[in-house]
């Protein structure tokens, strides 16, 4: 899968408008972290983006960062996902648009995947209501063939791979 370059400055003025919109303060850190979060070319936790933050010579609290992230999530800058335990994992919309995850409970592989079918279907369930969809999000889990023989279970968890 193709990831598509950013445009930074357009994500800020999402943001930016969103911010006015919502009446809420439009502050360095906050965007600061919508600069450090486009920097991911992965899904991230907010505990990695504090770290990496912190680490990077940004100052900045731990609260801010969760509270930001929340916000670029309302706005549509982030997703937000929830696929294994309680830790949410982040990733930035515009850089895969409409795709889905099928992820390994054993190991934590990842694959990113896109089907034209599941468009389809997302429209035409829509249609069916009275709707007209606008996204939609698709989380597969799976398990290895056979958990004690798994390479991946070696490696670090949740590592992803991209259908091209």
């Amino acid at each position: 899968m193709k990831q598509r370059q950013i445009d930074i400055e357009q994500l800020q003025e999402q943001f930016r408008q969103f911010l006015r919109r919502k009446m809420y303060r439009n502050t360095q850190e906050r965007f600061r972290v919508l600069e450090r979060a486009a920097e991911f070319d992965r899904h991230f936790t907010a505990d990695e983006l504090y770290v990496y933050m912190n680490t990077s010579g940004d100052k900045i609290s731990r609260a801010t960062v969760y509270s930001t992230l929340d916000l670029l999530t309302q706005c549509n800058i982030l997703v937000k996902h929830r696929f294994q335990g309680d830790s949410a994992t982040y990733e930035l919309a515009a850089r895969k648009p409409n795709h889905d995850h099928l992820i390994c409970r054993d190991c934590g592989y990842m694959i990113e995947f896109q089907e034209s079918a599941l468009l389809a279907l997302q429209d035409e369930i829509a249609r069916r209501y009275g709707l007209q969809a606008v996204s939609h999000s698709l989380q597969i889990f799976a398990s290895c063939g056979d958990s004690a023989t798994c390479q991946r279970r070696r490696e670090s968890s949740f590592t992803t791979d991209h259908d091209t």
